[in-house]
């Protein structure tokens, strides 16, 4: 007499087939979240390797915010100024209102660089880097020197605009010069925000303090 004798088996284990780096990583997390869970209640809580852990993840979490965020915004952002200086300029130069100043000031620049050791061209840009440089530090850092020729600039390129326009238009190009320099001077020799306060010491006068006393 035979008897079919079957043996209980459990039930099947179930293989996770996603492999992908992710779903690891998270697998491997919350295993080790659950060992620490568990071994919070020993004595040798928290292990050794827990603090340079902890340190080495906020180590790659500040990489990657510099990298993945930090850098991308300041590449961003350096674009923008890169872009927008570069169209302001050729705005500048190509608006006829600034021609009215700018090309007498360069015509005189040419014409009376005759004789010198370098070019017309050297000669101009090295007026307008000085120009640029004394309207930087004058309105930035407030220097007296920097003020006083900011000063000196605007009276010299207005004379060069006067004496190099002919006929009508003469007063009304260094006029217009005058204008630009004004408006340039708004923030170049402009006063601080901060009011100066004077603090004056009287001398001690003794008959003052007596007068309270007779009135009593």
């Amino acid at each position: 007499m035979s008897t079919d004798a079957t043996t209980p088996t459990g039930p099947a284990r179930i293989e996770d087939t996603d492999a992908s780096w992710p779903a690891m990583l998270n697998e491997w997390a919350s295993d080790l979240w659950r060992r620490l869970h568990r071994g919070r209640d020993r004595d040798d809580w928290p292990p050794e390797w827990l603090i340079p852990a902890v340190g080495v993840a906020g180590v790659l979490l500040v990489a990657l915010l510099l990298f993945g965020l930090v850098l991308p915004l300041l590449r961003w952002v350096g674009r923008l100024v890169v872009n927008t200086v570069d169209g302001g300029v050729d705005w500048l130069r190509d608006w006829n209102l600034t021609r009215v100043v700018l090309d007498p000031v360069r015509d005189y620049l040419t014409a009376h660089s005759a004789g010198l050791p370098i070019d017309a061209e050297t000669l101009w840009w090295t007026w307008c880097a000085a120009g640029v440089f004394l309207f930087l530090v004058a309105t930035f850092w407030r220097a007296v020197a920097a003020r006083l020729g900011w000063v000196l600039f605007g009276a010299a390129t207005t004379a060069m605009v006067w004496a190099t326009t002919t006929g009508p238009a003469r007063t009304t190009t260094a006029g217009i010069a005058g204008l630009w320099w004004i408006a340039l001077s708004l923030f170049a020799l402009r006063r601080p925000w901060s009011q100066q306060k004077v603090a004056v010491h009287l001398p001690e006068l003794p008959w003052l303090a007596r007068i309270p006393q007779r009135h009593e």
